[in-house]
C-alpha cells in the first residue's frame, strides 16, 4: 500500500494541509499557555493585558482558526519579548 493509496493521488497538498492544521492548532495554544504563565504586572509594564491576550487568542482560534494562529503569532514575536524584557 503506497502513501498515494491512503491521501489520495496528490499527497503534497495533503501534507501542506496537515502541517497548515497543526500550526493553527500549536500556534495559539503555545501562546495561550505562555500567557498564562506570565505574571499581570509584567504585561502591565510592558503596556498590554495579560486577560485580553488570553482572551482574543482564544476566541479568535475558536471562532476561525487561521485568525487565532495569527494573533498567536503577533503575541509570541512582539508581545512575548517585551513582557520576557520586563521579568528578566
Amino acid at each position: 500500500m503506497l502513501l498515494g493509496d491512503i491521501f489520495g493521488p496528490d499527497i503534497f497538498v495533503t501534507l501542506v494541509l496537515f502541517v497548515i492544521g497543526l500550526a493553527t492548532l500549536a500556534f495559539p495554544i503555545w501562546a495561550i499557555l505562555d500567557a498564562a504563565s506570565r505574571p499581570s504586572g509584567a504585561f502591565a509594564a510592558a503596556g498590554s493585558s495579560k486577560a485580553m491576550w488570553i482572551a482574543i487568542i482564544a476566541v479568535a482560534w475558536v471562532l476561525t482558526g487561521i485568525v487565532g494562529l495569527i494573533l498567536g503569532a503577533v503575541y509570541l514575536g512582539s508581545i512575548r519579548p517585551r513582557v520576557r524584557a520586563v521579568t528578566g
